[in-house]
């Protein structure tokens, strides 16, 4: 990732595109790349994004532009939506998917692509939000909101009344059966973006139950008592087992990171009605992964 930071000096104004281009060695990307990055909604003016190039500079304004290069983003599918009540949408979400919008971008994440596969006015994709997160890397079941208040209700509501499963792959195999992981996370991140167990941290939960082996790999079923980001990845890295395909938690290289939000229970009030989705894993999770 390419974090650039300016300030825009000049007297006279300028079209937003031209001036970032006008920094010439200061920013090693070409107009046609600054273009396609506000496009992208990687480029911030004050702070806020902005993805209009003919944006016009009248000076002192703190410009920002975010890129990766190379990334190869999963697309959107018309039949990953598997459910949908008024503003309520429930999506299979495929891993390599962002759930939300991140630094480098809006645009081709999951609210942009799933605004654009139902028509929504501008206004309805404005607020159409995820009601909890999965990680890039995960896949599975996922909902999301386009009303506000909806939005809030339910994430008020989510961890009293949401019950979720997920499968993992890990490798190397626990020697356990069962397991109930009960260690505690720190609140922030590391520099290289990674949680780990701190005693000092916030509360955490899991729950894991082997369901087959093979080999040296072994698949779980998790549950998490406690939603805290990452908190299976860091559960399991830390115990001995990371996930496989989990690089940033010692887990080995694979194809993909193999863990997968299997099903998705909301009981009453949060819902009218108790109702239970499942999505099941790809093949991936059923085949030996190669040596």
């Amino acid at each position: 990732m390419q974090d650039y930071h300016f300030t825009f000096t000049e007297k006279e104004p300028r079209r937003l595109d031209i001036a970032l281009a006008e920094l010439g060695s200061e920013i090693p990307l070409s107009r046609r790349r600054i273009r396609r990055a506000i496009d992208e909604g990687s480029v911030y003016v004050n702070k806020k994004r902005c993805r209009k190039a003919g944006t016009m500079l009248k000076g002192g304004e703190h410009l920002r532009i975010v890129t990766i290069d190379g990334e190869v983003l999963t697309p959107f599918s018309a039949e990953q939506l598997v459910w949908q009540h008024r503003t309520l949408y429930l999506i299979d979400k495929r891993s390599g998917q962002y759930a939300q919008e991140a630094l480098h971008r809006s645009k081709g994440c999951i609210p942009d692509e799933l605004a654009k596969h139902l028509n929504m006015t501008p206004r309805e994709a404005k607020f159409l939000r995820p009601v909890h997160r999965l990680d890039r890397d995960t896949s599975g079941l996922m909902l999301l909101s386009s009303d506000p208040k909806e939005l809030q209700r339910l994430q008020e509501l989510w961890h009293s009344h949401v019950h979720k499963t997920y499968l993992a792959v890990v490798s190397p195999a626990p020697t356990w059966e069962t397991q109930r992981i009960t260690l505690a996370i720190d609140k922030k991140k590391d520099r290289l973006g990674r949680f780990h167990v701190s005693a000092d941290g916030r509360a955490c939960d899991t729950e894991a139950e082997v369901l087959e082996r093979h080999e040296n790999t072994a698949l779980l079923r998790l549950i998490p008592h406690t939603g805290r980001t990452h908190q299976l990845r860091v559960h399991l890295s830390h115990i001995g087992c990371p996930i496989l395909g989990d690089r940033r938690y010692q887990g080995k290289k694979h194809v993909r990171l193999m863990l997968h939000a299997h099903t998705l229970h909301i009981e009453k009030p949060a819902f009218p009605q108790s109702i239970q989705w499942v999505a099941e894993a790809d093949e991936l999770f059923f085949q030996s992964p190669e040596k």
